[in-house]
């Protein structure tokens, strides 16, 4: 289980670096990143269940999971950057 949130932090933190880096950019790439990962995650998951199936789809599917969470709290941190850059209340 310790992995399983060592795996979900690397995948947040290699998403976000790369988010971070187009938000410095102003790229509208920082939202594809975080977006793209999510649909990964998801037909993943559904290939963990009618694809591979058994105990065998469990590790790809909670892999998939924790895939999906680091891309939406990607997400969430990069749309919560924008949203203080553009009022001004700090430079991140």
């Amino acid at each position: 289980m310790i992995s399983l949130f060592g795996l979900m932090g690397a995948f947040f933190v290699l998403l976000f670096g790369a988010s971070y880096f187009f938000y410095r950019r102003n790229s509208p790439v920082q939202y594809g990143i975080s977006l793209s990962s999510m649909l990964i995650s998801i037909f993943l998951f559904l290939y963990s269940i009618f694809g591979v199936g058994g105990f065998e789809g469990m590790g790809l599917g909670a892999l998939a999971a924790a895939l999906f969470v680091a891309s939406v709290l990607s997400l969430f941190v990069s749309v919560l950057f924008n949203i203080i850059n553009r009022h001004g209340k700090g430079a991140v």
